[in-house]
């Protein structure tokens, strides 16, 4: 047998649970929003990248193992107990779920080039100024995939911490007909004074979360108190939050059906059948309320 080179930066047993059949290999729709050609794909296919967790350790998939084999089982029980009981976990079981919101917030390729943008400028600041200055010490700002794996590994109970102070609802989608998306980016953070030079983050004051948890199953979370408990997702609900995820979307959206709620600048619903046309980035501006 080969050597495992594909990792998940979104799990598997999460993104099976967007598909019809609910399995590794179970089929969805995968958009990419450079309007290129919407085709079916499998988990197993979807966003992978080769050697994303390969490590300089004499065992180089210890992280990639270490997510596979800790991470993983927990996440499942939390989307497991969400499809079954339609509610929000017990403690323990919220517990699960939080370490499933802090993964698909830390693991994605956009947090990733995150922790790497200050590193990468400063070395390139060294570089510039090593052509004519020498600089003895210039080994200190070099940095690998490790460093910046290591740094994720190191933010996932503090990301935990912080998710673990917030407010939290569940959508549940009744009608067989209205399904909700998600992306390779699935962790919406959003704000109502959203916009350039606004910068915002997990604890800023009116923040909103919405994260996809299956294709039926919706999460939102607010830093300020609100009633918690589950509750029956809107169309309107469903269309914002399917347009947020395809407006935030890194390079695709995945949806296990052909046709898709979507809101316009009105928040009107409508339904797009993805398999028709190709443009399939909104322009509506779909901020958190």
């Amino acid at each position: 047998m080969g050597r495992k080179a594909k990792h998940h930066y979104i799990p598997k047993c999460y993104l099976k649970g967007f598909t019809d059949g609910g399995e590794y290999s179970s089929s969805f729709w995968c958009i990419p929003i450079n309007n290129d050609t919407p085709f079916k794909t499998s988990p197993n296919d979807s966003c992978a990248t080769r050697d994303y967790y390969s490590v300089e350790h004499i065992d180089s998939l210890i992280v990639e193992n270490f997510y596979a084999e800790q991470i993983e089982p927990k996440i499942s029980a939390a989307i497991r107990a969400i499809e079954e009981h339609k509610s929000l976990p017990t403690k323990q079981g919220m517990h699960n779920l939080i370490l499933l919101l802090a993964t698909l917030y830390l693991r994605v390729p956009s947090f990733r080039s995150t922790l790497e943008a200050p590193r990468k400028r400063t070395k390139e600041i060294i570089d510039s100024i090593s052509e004519d200055v020498p600089i003895s010490n210039r080994s200190e700002f070099e940095y690998s995939q490790t460093d910046l794996i290591m740094t994720e590994l190191d933010l996932i109970s503090t990301v935990q911490e912080c998710l673990a102070n917030k407010y939290y609802q569940l959508y549940i989608i009744e009608e067989s007909d209205q399904n909700v998306i998600t992306s390779d980016r699935p962790f919406l953070l959003s704000h109502p004074k959203a916009g350039k030079g606004f910068y915002f983050g997990l604890n800023t004051p009116n923040v909103e979360i919405t994260v996809p948890i299956t294709k039926r199953a919706v999460l939102l979370a607010r830093n300020e108190p609100f009633h918690e408990g589950s509750y029956i997702a809107s169309k309107e609900f469903i269309g914002l939050t399917n347009t947020k995820l395809i407006l935030s979307a890194n390079r695709f959206f995945y949806s296990n059906a052909e046709e898709i709620m979507l809101v316009d600048n009105d928040i009107s619903v409508y339904k797009h059948k993805i398999s028709t046309n190709k443009s399939m980035r909104p322009t509506v501006n779909a901020s958190a309320d």
